[in-house]
C-alpha cells in the first residue's frame, strides 16, 4: 500500500534508527549510505531542500568547528 504521510514518517523514523544502529555495530560504508538515503527521505518528505540542508551544515561547520578536528568540549 502507499502509505499516509504520518505512517510513512513512523516508518522512516524507524528506519533511521535500524540503519544508525546497524552502522554503529559494524562501521560499514554501506550501512552509512543507508542512513544517508533515509535522511534524504525524509528531507523530501518534509519539502526540505538537500542543498539547503547542506548549506547550514557548512555554516555552522565554519562556525562552530565541526567535528573533523576530535575537539572535545569538557564541561566545567
Amino acid at each position: 500500500h502507499i502509505a499516509e504521510k504520518e505512517e510513512y514518517t513512523e516508518k522512516l523514523n524507524a528506519k533511521l534508527r535500524e540503519e544508525v544502529e546497524e552502522f554503529l555495530k559494524e562501521y560499514n560504508p554501506e550501512e552509512l549510505a543507508d542512513v544517508l538515503e533515509v535522511l534524504h527521505a525524509m528531507a523530501d518528505l518534509h519539502n526540505f531542500n538537500w542543498a539547503d540542508i547542506e548549506d547550514m551544515r557548512k555554516k555552522k561547520a565554519d562556525e562552530r568547528g565541526g567535528f573533523t578536528k576530535r575537539i572535545i568540549l569538557d564541561e566545567s
